[in-house]
């Protein structure tokens, strides 16, 4: 095992990295002329390494950021090609209408399950199975009707109209209705429908729709299937060359199952591990473990490979912290102890000492744990993510930048100062912070597992 674990973190330093992020500019100068993201990239990092030497900034990158970050911001608020997200988000913090509106959207899933719960305890089918035909049957069943398509201004007018109907005699019914009629959960879902006749409502709606269907609606379900088909296709695709890498060290080595290498996947972490769970990664896609010792429970095999797949290079970046918390959980295992992981094939007992090996150094990841995606490579990555923009983006300074340019003002970038200064303060802003040495660490643990494979069939002699 030691020949071909030896061979295969060979293979792991030798194996091409095509995800690799390319350097930031040489300097301050370089980057002025550099796109506004690449300029604002650069002076995050500048201001991240200069807080770890305790030592403050340069002026002339902090008038760099600010002078990129009007920029980006002029660019997001541009009519064609801009940031609709950005859009929307201005747009509601400037306007007392549409912020009500999105509050009560906020609210909105749960006060649709409080009407249809309360509807239902009046006129569900079930119910109305039990009071004779009539006018008060029939208005129940509309009003059930009404509650199961949403139309919740005409659910409210059958319940004032109902309550008009001499047919109506219940008292009980009588009282559950005005209730319901006068209930806070109901009154939101009104005022939501009628904030609709607001302009700003409207073209809130429409910036939204721009930047993707909205959660719970049809499209969102369609989307969600396919991020979640094509990151299963990524995952076959990936164990399939890990298979081959697998076979390749158990021809090196001449051990056979269950002593043998193979690849397992979905391995979980069983509960009742050691560490603190929250927020720590705990089910991981692919490995590639050796059988060894066994016990009177069976054989015990080790870790010698984990890999995370990503469908995207830029998926990896935000599930680097994440990964960090569930590999330094792992290494708190009893190094003599066997674990009973949960995988795609059943069960699997994994030794505590080759977990502890996973434990990653600070922020980089410890050789034999790597990021597999078979994408193609991007021609040029982006140097600021999609989420650290957002979150500068989001500033209440941008944002007030943001108005006064809309209100055809020419603000000076030097009013974007209190961004700059919230960088090395403010939690909020540590991940923007710390983005491109992020993803410079998650791209370099990154690679094609078909690449891995080929490296490994070159070490191996053919």
């Amino acid at each position: 095992m030691e020949q071909a674990g030896t061979l295969l973190l060979e293979a792991l330093r030798a194996a091409p990295r095509r995800y690799r992020m390319p350097p930031l500019p040489a300097g301050a100068d370089a980057a002025a002329s550099a796109p506004p993201d690449t300029a604002l990239a650069f002076a995050l990092e500048v201001a991240r390494t200069a807080g770890l030497r305790d030592s403050p900034p340069p002026d002339d990158v902090r008038a760099l950021f600010t002078r990129s970050l009007a920029q980006l911001i002029r660019a997001a608020l541009a009519p064609e090609g801009g940031d609709a997200a950005f859009q929307a988000l201005a747009l509601r913090t400037s306007d007392a209408e549409v912020d009500a509106y999105v509050r009560l959207v906020e609210q909105s899933n749960a006060d649709r399950r409080t009407v249809r719960a309360l509807v239902n305890g009046l006129a569900h089918p079930a119910r109305l199975h039990a009071l004779a035909p009539g006018p008060l049957h029939d208005a129940l069943a509309q009003l059930h009707q009404l509650a199961s398509a949403q139309a919740w201004a005409e659910v409210a007018d059958t319940m004032r109209l109902l309550l008009l109907e001499p047919f109506l005699q219940d008292d009980a019914l009588r009282e559950a209705l005005q209730a319901a009629l006068a209930g806070e959960a109901l009154q939101r879902l009104l005022r939501a429908g009628a904030a609709l006749q607001h302009a700003g409502v409207r073209r809130y709606r429409v910036l939204r729709e721009q930047h993707g269907p909205a959660a719970g609606s049809q499209a969102a379900a369609q989307q969600g299937r396919a991020a979640a088909r094509a990151g299963e296709l990524a995952e076959r695709a990936a164990a399939q060359a890990l298979g081959g890498v697998a076979a390749l060290l158990e021809r090196h080595t001449g051990r056979a199952p269950p002593a043998g290498w193979r690849v397992v996947r979905n391995l979980r972490t069983p509960p009742g591990f050691p560490g603190d769970a929250d927020k720590a990664k705990d089910e991981w896609d692919a490995a590639i473990v050796c059988g060894g010792e066994t016990d009177g429970d069976g054989a015990a095999h080790g870790i010698v490979l984990l890999a995370e797949v990503k469908a995207a290079p830029a998926a990896a970046t935000p599930d680097f912290a994440r990964l960090l918390r569930g590999l330094e959980r792992l290494a708190l295992a009893d190094p003599d102890a066997r674990y009973t992981f949960a995988c795609a094939d059943g069960q699997l007992r994994l030794r505590g000492a080759s977990l502890r090996r996973l434990r990653p150094d600070g922020r980089a990841l410890p050789p034999h744990v790597v990021y597999c995606c078979c994408a193609a490579a991007e021609l040029q990555p982006a140097m600021l993510s999609a989420g650290s923009k957002a979150v500068l983006l989001a500033e209440p300074a941008s944002l007030a930048w943001a108005h006064r340019l809309a209100r055809g003002e020419a603000p000076p970038h030097t009013e974007l100062t209190p961004v700059w200064e919230a960088l090395a303060v403010e939690p909020r802003l540590r991940a923007a912070l710390h983005q491109y040495d992020t993803a410079r660490a998650v791209r370099e643990a990154m690679l094609h597992p078909d690449d891995l494979l080929e490296t490994v069939a070159r070490l191996a002699g053919g």
